[in-house]
């Protein structure tokens, strides 16, 4: 991982989320405002991606690893 890059892990089966971006939670605390929530999807066929927020600071998302299905089926 590269120094303060914002990476954000999602469940094995999500394929949306709202995050908050730490950076503009950075700038919202500092000008008193906020905003700093987006949301946005990653279809299950994907492990990862990288999306901007608003402002357009980069966040990175990966998905969970799926459990080994015995652990699955276990459970």
């Amino acid at each position: 991982m590269i120094p303060g890059e914002q990476v954000v892990t999602i469940g094995a089966t999500a394929d949306s989320f709202t995050i908050v971006c730490d950076r503009c939670a950075e700038l919202d605390a500092a000008e008193g405002s906020s905003g700093s929530t987006f949301a946005g999807r990653l279809d299950l066929d994907l492990d990862r991606g990288t999306f901007l927020c608003r402002r357009g600071h980069s966040v990175r998302i990966e998905r969970r690893e799926q459990p080994p299905a015995a652990a699955t089926e276990a459970a």
